[in-house]
């Protein structure tokens, strides 16, 4: 059975945990804003099925760290490192 991704229902809820922090990057180019996927710290989730952790985002391959916001950290930076050793602490 394939995964359905959740989607936001309510503006600020995670559909996924009913977290009501939810975040999302943005920045200013002078004409408007750019704004990211809304995301989830808590479990992972994101408004983008790229960047959430149960579908693609999370730790990559190469070590580095997907976030939920399309954030990605490289992986010789220590948390990365930190994330991946845990990711594969939870997999053992």
């Amino acid at each position: 059975m394939t995964k359905a991704h959740e989607t936001m229902t309510e503006e600020g809820v995670c559909p996924r945990c009913d977290e009501g922090e939810l975040y999302r990057d943005s920045v200013d180019v002078g004409v408007g804003v750019i704004f990211g996927p809304w995301g989830c710290p808590c479990c992972g989730w994101s408004e983008s099925e790229a960047y959430d952790v149960e579908f693609g985002g999370g730790v990559q391959e190469n070590g580095s760290y997907l976030d939920p916001y399309g954030g990605l950290t490289p992986a010789a930076n220590p948390i990365a490192k930190m994330l991946a050793a845990e990711a594969k602490k939870e997999a053992a």
